[in-house]
């Protein structure tokens, strides 16, 4: 991620980048089900992955050396994207994962389905958005069905390179290749909901603020 990027991001938040998604006719906005571990916070391209149970009907298992290999290889910042089963509640990241994405200095994961030891993936500073936690392992419950395939997570279709940014609020997922022209829009936004913000502290009513910013 280059250094201008990087600037936008700091000044954005997901409410503004949501909003100026909208205006363009794009819902990309993740379910609240997926939720951040602590105060994580998450930004950059995606790598999807899905999982599915094993007596899917259909779908032929890959070996978890990919999955592993995945997380070995794919560049720093990058965010894995994960969609599992729904009626398997079986953990999608853990602990050893988490610390082997923060030693290749990934930038974080989504997933749609929960995780297990959320102690340990917030001390390892792990960004995590996920629908909570479980004990229960993938192991005799799930298989590794693709990696770099489009999947539906929180319920928003994902693809490889697609731009995944998350905070307290949630998720959003910019299209690939609109990234900079959704975040100039939406530091835009959050620059005038933030003076907005200021005038209404000061004392200025809601509908005067309103007025003021053209919204009325």
């Amino acid at each position: 991620m280059n250094d201008d990027l990087g600037a936008l991001i700091e000044r954005a938040t997901t409410s503004s980048v949501c909003d100026a998604l909208m205006k363009r006719g794009l819902k990309q906005f993740m379910r609240q089900r997926i939720r951040p571990l602590g105060t994580s916070r998450v930004a950059g391209a995606a790598l999807s992955m899905e999982r599915v149970a094993l007596d899917a009907a259909g779908r032929t298992a890959r070996p978890n050396a990919e999955f592993v290999d995945a997380i070995e290889n794919a560049p720093a910042g990058t965010v894995l994207v994960f969609n599992g089963d729904p009626g398997h509640e079986a953990a999608l990241w853990g602990g050893l994962l988490a610390a082997a994405a923060v030693q290749r200095r990934l930038g974080g994961v989504v997933a749609d389905g929960p995780v297990r030891d959320p102690n340990e993936i917030i001390e390892l500073g792990c960004a995590c958005f996920c629908t909570g936690s479980v004990s229960a392992g993938q192991a005799g419950v799930l298989m590794l069905a693709s990696i770099g395939e489009p999947v539906d997570c929180g319920g928003v279709r994902v693809r490889s390179g697609d731009f995944v940014f998350g905070d307290v609020s949630g998720v959003v997922v910019i299209p690939k290749g609109l990234e900079r022209e959704v975040l100039e829009e939406a530091v835009d936004i959050e620059d005038r909901d933030q003076a907005a913000m200021r005038l209404i502290r000061q004392g200025r009513s809601l509908t005067e603020t309103m007025k003021a910013l053209g919204r009325a």
